[in-house]
């Protein structure tokens, strides 16, 4: 399954790749050594089959779970946080 992956990786930054032609396609993955019901599942763009050929799972959801805004803080009095105290007399 690795060179699947590692030769798909290769055909998605090479631009050479991705513009061949089914049958130089296929030529190319049968040089990597990928077995010919894969060669098909991915020259004829069937991603179902090739996910079930190599044995990869179906369902994959990546999320970022943020935390909840937490309860702002009490504001501090405008002039420096200081405060003044009123003396009598």
């Amino acid at each position: 399954m690795s060179n699947v992956v590692d030769l798909l990786e290769r055909m998605g930054r090479s631009s050479r790749l991705q513009a061949l032609t089914g049958e130089q396609l296929a030529r190319e993955l049968a040089q990597a050594g990928v077995t010919p019901a894969v060669q098909a599942a991915i020259v004829q763009q069937q991603p179902g089959q090739l996910e079930e050929l190599i044995g990869a799972s179906k369902n994959v959801c990546c999320m970022v779970h943020a935390p909840q805004d937490e309860e702002p803080e009490e504001q501090q009095p405008e002039d420096g946080g200081e405060r003044r105290v009123a003396r009598a007399g």
